[in-house]
């Protein structure tokens, strides 16, 4: 049997049990909230918008997070269109920087390549050529893709000897700096690499090809068109077989063909992701036009021929 309790005891009792709870829980949980909150705000209050020169500075002098830290947010600085610094002191100081940062941790080395080539400025191309050529395999991939970019023929030449490295990811990495070129003289070379033991470099490379007007990966860009050619691979999920269903649509729609064609109309009118069923439309839409502008040419070379 339980202990009887007085009435004015147990609210007592309740009493300091619900101080306790306050005191010990509810208190410390709104001081540590008010706290969280003060911090913020004086955050926000004096935080200063850093220059691309304070960056450059950062990566210079800074710690080690400071300094990858920096290069990564002066990248994207400069991948933004509204930002369009000329000063030839700048340039100047960020292939200092970028000098500097051949012993340094490979992240500043790698954004620092990732800001000369989003910059678009050509100045930049000879400086990672340069690079390149001594340049450790870590880095590799940063400073392609940046010639990539830039988008300058002379690149090609540097970079297409890649395409036979051991490692797939740069060989990947090279078709897609090729792709982005879009120099007729890299023709010949992603054709040589359609077979490469790499899934991923074979789609890249038709991709590529597809953007420089060539249909010799025809094949491949069919498969690209069928996300159960896709489903094949684990790896590739959902949100993944989206993005290399996009990327190819945009290519394929390039070659005109009519075997492409037809597949990119078939995910027009029922691929389950609106955004490919749009683009897919798009360009389906856009070859019936060229089509039906192929016949009136006709047409009109016929009627005046009579």
């Amino acid at each position: 049997m339980a202990a009887y309790v007085p009435h004015s005891e147990e609210k007592s009792e309740k009493s300091v049990i619900g101080v306790i709870v306050h005191s010990f829980f509810v208190i410390p949980f709104l001081i540590a909230v008010f706290s969280v909150l003060l911090f913020a705000g004086v955050r926000i209050l004096t935080m200063e918008q850093k220059t691309a020169y304070d960056l450059l500075n950062d990566v210079k002098i800074g710690s080690l997070t400071k300094r990858w830290q920096s290069a990564f947010e002066l990248s994207k600085i400069l991948a933004n269109p509204a930002f369009n610094l000329k000063e030839e002191r700048f340039d100047a100081e960020l292939i200092s920087a970028f000098e500097q940062s051949q012993h340094d941790d490979d992240r500043v080395r790698q954004y620092l390549a990732l800001a000369m080539g989003r910059s678009g400025k050509d100045k930049f191309v000879d400086v990672l050529l340069s690079a390149l050529q001594k340049e450790k395999e870590e880095n590799l991939y940063a400073l392609i893709y940046a010639l990539g970019i830039l988008k300058s023929p002379k690149a090609v030449a540097g970079i297409s000897g890649y395409l036979e490295h051991p490692n797939p990811q740069v060989r990947l990495v090279v078709a897609m700096a090729l792709g982005n070129i879009e120099d007729p003289a890299a023709v010949p070379l992603l054709k040589k690499t359609l077979n490469d033991s790499e899934p991923n470099v074979q789609w890249d490379t038709a991709i590529s090809l597809a953007k420089l007007g060539d249909d010799s990966g025809r094949a491949i860009l069919l498969n690209l068109l069928n996300r159960n050619y896709l489903a094949k691979f684990p790896e590739v999920d959902l949100e993944e077989q989206t993005h290399v269903l996009l990327v190819t649509i945009e290519a394929a729609g390039r070659l005109d063909d009519p075997n492409l064609n037809q597949a990119i109309a078939t995910l027009a009118q029922s691929d389950q992701n609106m955004n490919v069923r749009k683009l897919a439309m798009e360009i389906s839409q856009g070859s019936s036009k060229k089509v039906e502008s192929s016949k009136e040419r006709v047409e009109s070379n016929t009627w005046k021929g009579d």
